[in-house]
């Protein structure tokens, strides 16, 4: 019967028809791409326009900071801006949770701090205590005195101490006296309780950085205050005690403990997706601070435009494919705790976490993004918001870059809560912050208040639209946003840092053992860059050269500064052992320590053994001119085998 339905119609007739169908089809579809493009674009339209009329960040900040304070986990304050993250969540029609990060073994609140110098002459004192430590027994007024330089002298000097306040030696950094990551006195610690000191008394630089020092149990609770004073009052203050004059002090610190256990929780709001509600695109932030000021810029600058972009998703309607996900995490300042919590909890769901977007750092206007090239499509249509088409705003705009230079995998809980989620393997793309405001000014410090945000409230509002917008446009992306590439695979890498880009190759260590030993050995030991301080001024200066390339027909020779161990190299090179060479420039060592990239393997001096070959860098490499500076250089280790590798003169 099928076969003969061809019959009723002749064959032109048919082929007309056919030819119509699929015209028609071509235009269903053509109208429902349109018609969902058109709802797309309908949505950013909303989301810039909500955003900019009705801007809302400042009132989160406000309510965050000014209302609740410093949000230290295990305290009253960060247990009240949780549950009203949620609760706001929940009143934008927003479906939210608070799933427990941790426990705290006691909880512990900050109340108001006064100090003054009393004699020679009254005067205030500028000074703070880190959280987790005792307060006063009301107010305290005692003769200060210098500190012991050891426990036996504590031990000789015990009459002088007691009722006093003890200036110890050290220039404070903000830690606890007895220790950060669990309360336990030293000697002459213990001195200075037995004798009945009422507190210490350190030195600190301005701005005064305060962080924590937590007791592990009620039993055992610190009892003497511990007081970071600002430099210039300490110095004051022990410049009259060298000099024999009487100096009298006097404090009230009101910071109190009570019982534990204490849980602390992540606030997780979520917008389920329409089609992949299994699928996730998590934004966040962390809400907890210390709580020596009010947590504005860390992290209540990144949290509130996370909030924010909430608000502007579910005031648009918004209603993507894919579920977006906002973590708003605990305990952050205590390790990365909240984060690490979420992605233990939510195991399951890691492998289908799109990306996460993280908001931690200074205040300013998130101005674009860098992301690998198959995932262009959604960020520019982020940016056609942004740049003003969609009445974005243009002061700020938002430019996408893209590099498929991988990047490297988090292997430990460090610097923020992206790390917890790279370390499951979920792609954390770094967008980009417009400002100026200078981060180690605030960072954990007394001065990280409202007051530091409000010059950057505009900038604010606009990162909150952006953050929205990125959310909005990779969850209901169209795009394969595959995370291939992403992270770099398994192995020993060498990494090249030039004024034209960052070159990366990898080693392959059974292609000459020693040699690539020796290679490890030395950057390792003698060119390893610095560590990264997220408080420390950035330099205004590129670092000093540490080496120079040099480019001749193919063919780039690299020169470290410094010397090279003179020993000869004995060992049987195994020319195969690098695989892909014939496509991929390789990588090759003198005895001497310099280094060579060649693009041909067959021109390659007898006397550079190849031992590895360009990963990632190629368009670094074509841009190198006849001579460039190396202005770094490091060792990478990914994977089991490559940390077991051991350089020479490295133990094992």
């Amino acid at each position: 019967m099928f076969a003969s339905r061809p019959e009723f119609y002749p064959q032109s007739q048919a082929h007309s028809l056919f030819a119509k169908s699929k015209h028609a089809i071509a235009i269903l579809i053509l109208c429902g791409v349109t018609s969902f493009a058109q709802a797309q674009d309908a949505t950013a339209k909303k989301i810039v326009e909500i955003g900019t009329q009705d801007p809302q960040v400042m009132t989160w900040l406000d309510v965050l900071t000014n209302r609740f304070g410093g949000r230290m986990a295990g305290s009253d304050n960060f247990s009240h801006a949780a549950r009203w993250t949620r609760d706001q969540m929940r009143a934008w029609g927003i479906a939210a949770e608070l799933e427990e990060a941790a426990q705290q073994p006691l909880g512990f609140n900050r109340g108001p701090w006064f100090g003054k110098m009393i004699t020679p002459s009254e005067k205030s004192l500028r000074f703070g205590t880190p959280s987790y430590t005792a307060g006063t027994k009301g107010v305290q007024r005692g003769l200060a005195v210098l500190g012991p330089a050891n426990e036996a002298e504590a031990q000789a000097r015990m009459a002088e101490f007691k009722g006093a306040w003890v200036l110890i030696p050290g220039d404070s950094r903000g830690m606890g006296r007895d220790g950060r990551k669990e309360y336990k006195p030293d000697a002459v610690s213990l001195k200075l309780m037995e004798a009945g000191a009422l507190g210490t008394i350190q030195a600190g630089k301005e701005p005064l950085a305060l962080l924590d020092a937590k007791p592990t149990s009620w039993e055992a609770l610190p009892t003497m205050p511990d007081i970071k004073m600002t430099a210039d009052h300490y110095n004051e203050i022990q410049a009259l005690l060298k000099k024999g004059e009487k100096v009298e002090l006097e404090f009230d610190i009101r910071n109190w403990f009570y019982p534990g256990p204490v849980p602390y929780h992540n606030v997780v709001a979520k917008i389920t997706g329409t089609e992949k509600p299994d699928e996730y695109v998590v934004i966040g932030a962390h809400l907890d601070s210390f709580d020596s000021a009010t947590g504005a810029v860390d992290d209540g600058s990144g949290v509130s435009p996370t909030i924010e972009a909430m608000r502007l998703l579910a005031k648009a309607g918004a209603k993507p494919k894919r579920s977006i996900v906002m973590v708003a995490s605990a305990g952050e300042e205590l390790g990365i705790v909240g984060a690490s919590a979420y992605t233990e909890r939510h195991a399951k769901e890691m492998d289908k976490v799109v990306m996460m977007l993280n908001r931690d750092g200074a205040p300013g206007a998130v101005s674009g993004i860098t992301v690998p090239s198959a995932w262009k499509a959604p960020f520019e249509r982020v940016a056609k918001s942004l740049n003003g088409v969609n009445g974005g705003n243009p002061e700020f705009g938002f430019e996408v870059k893209t590099s498929d230079y991988p990047r490297i995998r988090a292997e430990a809980l460090a610097g923020t809560d992206a790390s917890a989620f790279s370390m499951k393997g979920v792609p954390t793309p770094n967008a980009n912050n417009k400002t100026d405001f200078v981060y180690s000014r605030t960072w954990h410090t007394l001065l990280d208040t409202y007051n530091e945000v409000v010059p950057y409230a505009k900038a604010q509002q606009h990162s909150a639209i952006a953050i929205a917008l990125m959310a909005y446009e990779a969850a209901n992306a169209p795009e394969n946003l595959s995370r291939e590439g992403f992270y770099l695979p398994a192995g020993l890498y060498v990494e090249v840092v030039t004024a034209q880009g960052n070159v990366l190759v990898e080693l392959q260590s059974n292609a000459a053992p020693a040699t690539v030993a020796r290679l490890i050995g030395q950057l390792e030991t003698n060119y390893k860059p610095a560590t990264f301080n997220p408080g420390a001024p950035r330099p205004t200066t590129p670092p000093a050269a540490i080496g120079n390339i040099t480019q001749q027909e193919g063919q780039w020779l690299m020169s470290l500064n410094g010397n090279w161990p003179d020993t000869t190299m004995t060992e049987t090179l195994t020319p195969t052992a690098v695989s892909n060479t014939k496509q991929t420039p390789v990588f090759a060592i003198n005895a001497q320590g310099k280094m060579l990239l060649a693009t041909d393997a067959s021109k390659v001096p007898n006397e550079f053994p190849i031992i590895g070959k360009l990963t990632a860098g190629q368009d670094s490499v074509a841009k190198l001119g006849a001579a460039e500076d190396i202005r770094q250089v490091r060792v990478i280790r990914v994977g089991a085998e490559a940390k077991a590798f051991v350089g020479e003169g490295q133990k094992k």
